[in-house]
């Protein structure tokens, strides 16, 4: 099962788009114990792709690619049109003088409730897997 989308830079876009995956992640049998995880993954992925890759820019746009298995795996790809980033750029925010700021956990939080998360080209790009056998 598959989805591929353009998207808009907006919330109400993000918010369909999350929709959209986790139906099909449920017709693939990947909710069980997982739905937070993945949701939360994929709303940071699409948040930094509309907030710091597009610039928030709505005539800009979001590709969002979900391939769901059988077998319960997900493999989601979120591309923006800005300029890219280096990922070990960004500071952790478990560091002491990042603790009491309110953004910059989404890297980190994507690390930590997907199996696989890799950037690619120049960090335009983030392909996340989740195994959800």
């Amino acid at each position: 099962m598959r989805l591929r989308v353009f998207l808009p830079s907006t919330k109400q876009a993000l918010n369909q788009a999350v929709r959209e995956v986790v139906q099909l992640a449920r017709r693939c049998g990947c909710v069980r114990d997982n739905q937070a995880d993945l949701e939360i993954a994929l709303r940071e992925a699409l948040a930094n792709a509309i907030i710091h890759g597009n610039e928030s820019e709505s005539d800009k746009r979001i590709f969002l690619r979900c391939y769901g298995a059988p077998d319960g795996d997900l493999l989601v790809l979120v591309r923006d049109e800005g300029g890219g980033f280096d990922p070990g750029d960004v500071p952790d925010p478990r560091d002491e003088d990042r603790k009491h700021l309110n953004h910059g956990r989404g890297l980190l939080l994507m690390r930590e409730l997907a199996d696989y998360v890799e950037y690619r080209r120049s960090g335009r790009e983030v392909l996340i897997y989740k195994s959800c056998t």
